[in-house]
């Protein structure tokens, strides 16, 4: 069985956070995936724009892996903003901050974010020998900054999302106090490999490509995959290949290959 769940959002209600390439992204994945990847049409859902809600992702997050067995291959794809959040206690103390993304309807609260410990509450039911490919287009990045620009030759745009003041002085809280920091990667023990966009402390680029925008790492990964080579190649040598591809073009971001080590020796979608 084969199941995809792609997740693209350019119009994000507030102007000022519009993106270009990320809808462009999920159609992209999905024309791969029927067209190389065996995926046939009604395996493959998206969300776009104002229906990728928090709601409508984590409800399709349930689908993607509801009944699947050794064998079986599943894809997540996320291309959006994505931010780090800082929490906390019952006392009000700050007391960590978390990587998250942001659904379409994220205003900066739990009810409207997606983080890690939601995330692996959802995947920890995927059985050893499923090929789970998960990939995030967005930025893990905002804590001391409130603006960061893609550090590049070309005109694009950064997937970093500016905290509010409140918000803002929560999150550089949590660094001045050294709080445990959460990444928004897998945990090891769980059947999942993660492709994210770039490193905790980079943005990940909204670009343009051919007069086309797309995701930077999104553009970079289908353009490896569809080489002679590209879906023979281990996962780690292929973000190694990506990384190269970006450093080439001018892009300071560098994608991440984290979640199941025995995944992440294997090509893509090879259990």
């Amino acid at each position: 069985m084969n199941k995809a769940l792609l997740v693209g959002i350019n119009n994000y209600p507030d102007p000022e956070k519009q993106l270009s390439g990320c809808v462009n992204d999920v159609t992209d994945m999905a024309d791969f995936l029927t067209n190389k990847e065996s995926f046939s049409m009604n395996d493959v859902r998206l969300l776009t724009d104002d229906r990728a809600t928090k709601a409508n992702i984590v409800e399709r997050l349930k689908w993607l892996v509801a009944d699947v067995k050794a064998g079986d291959r599943l894809v997540f794809l996320y291309s959006g903003h994505g931010a780090q959040l800082a929490t906390r206690d019952k006392t009000g103390e700050v007391d960590k901050k978390d990587e998250i993304i942001c659904p379409w309807d994220f205003d900066w609260t739990d009810a409207t974010s997606i983080r890690d410990n939601e995330f692996n509450k959802i995947f920890q039911t995927v059985p050893i020998g499923v090929s789970f490919m998960w990939l995030s287009d967005s930025c893990h990045s905002g804590g001391l900054t409130r603006e960061i620009k893609p550090k590049t030759k070309h005109k694009s745009k950064s997937k970093f999302i500016a905290a509010p003041a409140d918000i803002h002085w929560r999150n550089v809280t949590a660094d001045t106090l050294n709080v445990k920091s959460n990444k928004l990667v897998p945990s090891d023990k769980l059947n999942v490999a993660l492709i994210s966009g770039c490193q905790s402390n980079q943005t990940s680029a909204d670009a343009s490509f051919n007069n086309r925008n797309n995701g930077a790492m999104t553009y970079y990964l289908l353009k490896t995959l569809k080489t002679a080579s590209g879906l023979k190649m281990p996962l780690n040598d292929l973000v190694k290949q990506i990384n190269a591809d970006l450093n080439k073009a001018g892009y300071t971001q560098n994608p991440q290959l984290e979640g199941n080590k025995a995944l992440m020796k294997k090509p893509f979608l090879i259990a």
